[in-house]
């Protein structure tokens, strides 16, 4: 028998043999995953919950802050720097966002805005990723906290790196000709009553407990 570089021929022939059987399984599975045809992802972002605060995790958060007031709205605007990714497979990261996007946001009405509106491969994605590089609110009114009414500029303080980033593992599926929402519900009426009278802005670790990430499919593209 012939060796060469101390593997005898026929056991290199099986080696390559094998490989190439690999190879073939791996294409025909990476063919799969984009067989479904292209969807569409559409990313908002609210300054509280679309819908009106029901007894989740959050609500009971707010309910537990001590001296604060709950009957009237807080007014003012809530500025947002904020990256959006869909994760599909381990560490595959797809930005959904066209790079940093800053927005204004009212604090009185949650009413939603565009961040970004991709197409995307039909298919699974098993996690959101949410880059946040400033959270500021600008209060003007309805923020009461041990009966002292608070106004003017309220931060998240987001450490001395100044970002904050949060994998949400909300599993969703991208459906061809359909538009998936991705919604980032900021539940700025629960950690903004959480803030710090004294230093004046809220801690990371209790706007990291509130903030909510949602997805819903919408039947039709452009409906």
């Amino acid at each position: 028998m012939i060796h060469r570089n101390g593997i005898p021929i026929t056991c290199r022939r099986a080696q390559r043999v094998v490989a190439a059987l690999t190879v073939a399984v791996l294409m025909s599975a990476c063919g799969n995953v984009t067989s479904g045809g292209v969807g569409e992802v559409e990313v908002l972002l609210s300054s509280d919950e679309v819908a009106e605060l029901q007894e989740t995790a959050a609500a009971i958060l707010l309910a537990d802050a001590v001296g604060t007031s709950h009957d009237s709205s807080i007014e003012g605007t809530l500025t947002v720097r904020v990256r959006s990714y869909a994760r599909r497979g381990v560490g595959d990261f797809v930005e959904l966002t066209d790079g940093v996007q800053e927005v204004t946001l009212s604090l009185g009405d949650p009413e939603p805005v565009e961040l970004a509106r991709r197409p995307m491969p039909a298919g699974r994605y098993d996690a959101v990723r949410t880059f946040f590089g400033r959270i500021e609110a600008d209060i003007e009114s309805g923020l009461v906290i041990d009966g002292e009414s608070i106004t003017g500029v309220i931060p998240v303080d987001l450490g001395s790196g100044g970002t904050f980033s949060m994998v949400t593992l909300t599993g969703f599926d991208v459906v061809e000709d359909a538009a998936t929402i991705v919604a980032v519900e900021m539940q700025s009426r629960v950690w903004l009553r959480l803030v710090d009278a004294v230093l004046r802005r809220v801690d990371l670790e209790d706007f990291r407990r509130v903030l909510r990430v949602r997805v819903r499919l919408r039947s039709t593209l452009g409906g």
